[in-house]
């Protein structure tokens, strides 16, 4: 196939859109094979797909990962992007519905709509993304494609309009009616052939083709019009142009059906690209291409989608191999950029020296010399450039939008071999540059290196790949809670230091007067000295002594929180006191107000915001109740409500997986730590008895 620049107009930049399982990946080989850009199709069980790279990917028979792949059809190019359908690595699709023209969204014949087709639908609304549907696997046991239509109806609130309707289902599904021609396609023993008219699927056939073209003459008083007067049909080309505006406008959700695994309905799918889904330049006038100018924060940008503009890219993708080095897979917006031409990273403001261009076929690269507006393609070796970056003319700078993706909803402690952590933790951060979904770092209370990631199956294949590519080990823990420790009653109390053994002896002494704060009222240092009991220069030795000693509260060596000391008396030795005798005094007295204060464990309380669909809000609300959660708010939102609640921490250590699970994946959440509150006596215990 060539890998010479396609006309724009010709171009569809096309998200190929799935739950986990809806076979989209293998419908992409089906697309790749018939556009003759491979020679024959791989299966994704035995990990010879084109579109799965990552060997995680071939063990799991998931994607983790956006891929990338071109064919041609119909003197037309499409870039196909295989995103993610597994509900741990949903959130990366993000990244990819901002850049593309169009999306696939493909639904399974036998279970319909599930939570994650719901979850990129709504990416796709808000990315202003034009979309067309492939109800899948309608060779499949149980597979009932009148069900489905309705399912989507139902589930995604919008008006489906099947173009080809299936010629039987399961064991007799043969072949497919397309609708608007009003022809069948059969293809058995693998030769997809036109056939007579089955008799038995004529009454749907006209009753949703009638459907349809009722649709795009109501969209336009003179068709409709001669419609209703003269009962004449409007030609195929003012039908296609009629569905093509309202996909571009998202009014019509455009169906077709078949089997990605048989290669049937998969030509009328791309066929269905072409007339509905939108070029680079109908993309822009849905969703202008606008940017900042990064001189003047403010000023907006504009640019078109032309070669004759300045240079403008945004990466998407980036993969990074310890051997190949960093690979940035970018979507050229405006202008082009030809081999090794230097660039500027508007986000890093940063001059990039450039290097080789490539088009991807899955992990196959093929070498251009050239990457132009509206294609899709990779630059190697980048160095400072990372995911969500813009790339732009170094005289012309311009930086788009990024992409917010939601935080993690799982954190675990990653713990390694001594002599392997530093590995470890470099090789996680070098992660986190290809994957912007996952976050790394060390707790600077608990020391720990701590992983977070959209669910565990996540980080899971994150330390697999962190074997496979840098050769290191490291396994999950749960993280420690930052517990703190404080007093709950005022004190007076008495720090002395007497040492006499021969020479200079040490002698400080001081008393203070500690009283609790109110949550979150922080540490306060007080002088109440008078008199020269105790010399202006020995102070803040006092002082420092408490501060060494706020890291190992008495109880379980937690951090001491929310108090209030006064330094009231005390009195010195002329020659035997020094900074040394206040310090450890000033810790004595400290220690000692610690275990006459009644010291007591508090713990971080979050506040959570939590999104589910209406029929599982009373079993999320239970769950939360039996987590010591305390709900502040219900909100209805379109056809979900939105919990707000306030749960200790360590009652959510691994809420992500309940979620899911009560859920089935439909619930989303955030969390922070709010304050901290007393730990409960019986909880106290335990906590401390783990920590013994």
């Amino acid at each position: 196939m060539s890998t010479e620049t396609p006309d724009i107009l010709s171009i569809r930049n096309i998200a190929l859109l799935a739950h986990g399982g809806g076979g989209k990946t293998t419908l992409a080989e089906a697309l790749l094979f018939n556009g003759q850009a491979i020679d024959r199709r791989g299966e994704v069980g035995t990990g010879t797909a084109v579109m799965s790279t990552e060997a995680e990917e071939m063990e799991r028979g998931i994607t983790i990962t956006p891929h990338v792949g071109h064919c041609t059809w119909r003197d037309h190019w499409f870039n196909l992007v295989d995103t993610p359908g597994y509900v741990d690595f949903l959130e990366s699709t993000r990244s990819v519905v901002q850049v593309v023209g169009g999306a696939v969204m493909i639904i399974s014949g036998q279970s319909g709509v599930k939570p994650e087709n719901q979850r990129l639908w709504d990416m796709a609304a808000e990315a202003q993304v034009s979309m067309i549907g492939f109800i899948n696997k309608m060779d499949k046991p149980r597979s009932d494609f009148i069900r489905v239509l309705g399912d989507i109806e139902q589930t995604l609130k919008v008006t489906a309009l099947p173009l080809t309707i299936p010629i039987g289902a399961g064991e007799t599904f043969t072949g497919i009616i397309d609708l608007i021609p009003m022809t069948a396609w059969s293809a058995k023993n693998g030769q997809f052939t036109q056939i007579a008219f089955p008799e038995s699927v004529r009454a749907d056939a006209v009753h949703y083709r009638t459907q349809l073209v009722e649709k795009v003459v109501e969209a336009d008083d003179q068709l409709l019009e001669k419609y209703l007067e003269t009962g004449e049909e409007p030609d195929e080309a003012t039908i296609h142009a009629g569905l093509r505006r309202a996909v571009h406008a998202r009014r019509l959700f455009l169906v077709f059906c078949g089997s990605g695994l048989a290669n049937i309905g998969v030509r009328a799918l791309a066929n269905g690209i072409i007339y509905y889904l939108p070029n680079p330049v109908d993309k822009v006038a849905i969703k202008p291409l606008v940017g900042e100018d990064p001189g003047r924060p403010g000023r907006q940008i504009a640019r078109s989608p032309a070669v004759t503009e300045p240079f403008s890219a945004v990466v998407f993708k980036t993969t990074i191999d310890p051997f190949a080095g960093r690979l940035s897979v970018i979507r050229v917006f405006s202008g082009a950029i030809e081999v090794d031409q230097p660039c500027y990273n508007s986000d890093r403001q940063s001059k990039e020296r450039g290097g080789r261009l490539f088009r991807m076929q899955g992990k196959e690269m093929r070498s251009v010399n050239r990457l132009q507006a509206g294609d899709i393609g990779a630059i190697a070796k980048l160095e400072e450039t990372r995911s969500g970056d813009t790339l732009c003319a170094i005289d012309q700078p311009i930086h788009y939008q990024r992409v917010r993706f939601l935080d993690p909803t799982l954190s675990f402690a990653v713990e390694a071999d001594a002599q392997h952590e530093d590995r470890v933790a470099a090789g996680l951060l070098k992660l986190t540059e290809e994957d912007p979904t996952l976050q790394f770092f060390r707790d600077a209370e608990t020391h720990e290196m701590i992983l977070a990631g959209m669910g565990q199956t996540h980080l899971r294949v994150t330390l697999d790949r962190l074997k496979r590519k840098f050769g290191v080990v490291a396994t999950l823990k749960a993280p420690r809670v930052p517990y703190r420790e404080t007093i709950s009653r005022s004190v007076r109390v008495q720090g002395r230091l007497k040492k006499q053994s021969g020479g200079r002896g040490q002698f400080g002494d001081c008393w203070l007067v500690v009283e609790p704060l109110p949550r979150g009222g922080g540490n306060q240092f007080e002088d109440h000295i008078v008199g020269g009991a105790i010399p202006r220069q020995y102070i803040p030795s006092v002082e420092k002594g408490i501060q060494e000693e706020l890291g190992k509260g008495i109880l379980g060596g937690y951090p001491v929180v929310d108090f209030k000391v006064s330094l009231v008396d005390g009195s010195f030795h002329p020659v035997d006191s020094s900074d040394n005798a206040f310090r450890t005094a000033g810790g004595l007295a400290f220690r000692k107000a610690m275990e006459e204060g009644g010291a007591v464990l508090l713990e971080p309380i979050m506040i959570m915001e939590i999104t589910v669909p209406d029929d599982v809000l009373g079993d999320v609300i239970g769950d939360l109740n039996s987590r010591r959660g305390r709900i502040t708010g219900v909100m209805p939102r379109a056809n979900n409500q939105i919990i707000q609640a306030e749960t200790p921490m360590a009652e959510v250590l691994d809420y992500g997986n309940v979620l899911n699970a009560i859920t089935s994946g439909r619930g989303l959440y955030t969390m922070r730590v709010n304050n901290y509150q007393e730990v409960p006596s019986h909880i106290a215990r335990v906590v401390l008895n783990k920590k013994g």
